[in-house]
């Protein structure tokens, strides 16, 4: 899926591609913003399927297709007028354009003590994209996954099963990945992008009652 913490190629050839829901896009994009050799990977990424949809007929993909893409990216060379360009100040640009408005003005409902979210999307197979706001030094509720969940770090951090996560990493959690409680760290108030794939489970009597009226 990815490195620690870090988008894997694979999921940046799929955004190029048009071929991730909406949830997922949004993530992707909000990701790349963070990350100038991400941006460039998409950008050739989108360069060469132009190119293969313009010469080629249509046929079923190779086994070897991707690696295949990979190396000839890898052997692009980056024209420097079209260099990729660094985070904008403020909020990552794709995630604004998707909002049509910045992080601070949107309306933060109350998820639990010290917590918020602002729902975005919903997908018919129970996949949805939201946003934490959590206070600094906040305790998120002990849980366990019941599908796949993305939290990438937008502002401040927090760290989780020996990881420190800062703005523009990326933390991934499935079934595998148990007794899941991330720390917020002190101060700053930490404010993420999330996808869920399926419902979290809450170990404590308080976060199940919270989890039935926010719907998450």
């Amino acid at each position: 899926m990815t490195a620690q913490g870090y988008m894997s190629d694979e999921w940046l050839l799929s955004y190029a591609a048009g071929s991730l829901s909406e949830a997922h896009s949004v993530l992707v994009a909000t990701h790349v913003d963070f990350h100038p050799e991400m941006q460039q990977t998409v950008r050739d990424a989108e360069a060469i399927g132009g190119a293969l949809m313009e010469d080629s007929a249509p046929a079923p993909l190779a086994a070897t297709a991707l690696g295949d893409v990979l190396s000839r990216i890898d052997a692009l060379s980056v024209d420097e007028e079209e260099a990729p360009q660094p985070l904008r100040c403020g909020d990552p640009i794709s995630l604004t354009e998707y909002l049509g408005k910045n992080l601070d003005d949107l309306r933060w409902r109350t998820m639990g003590p010290g917590m918020k979210h602002v729902k975005l999307w919903s997908g018919p197979k129970g996949e949805k994209l939201w946003l934490l706001k959590a206070k600094g030094g906040t305790q998120v509720p002990l849980h366990d996954h019941t599908g796949a969940e993305m939290t990438l770090v937008l502002r401040g951090g927090f760290k989780a099963k020996g990881v420190h996560y800062t703005p523009g990493m990326l933390e991934f959690a499935d079934e595998d990945i148990t007794d899941h409680f991330p720390q917020i760290d002190d101060g700053e108030d930490c404010i993420c992008l999330v996808v869920t794939e399926a419902p979290i489970r809450l170990h404590s009597f308080v976060g199940k009652i919270f989890q039935r009226i926010i719907g998450l």
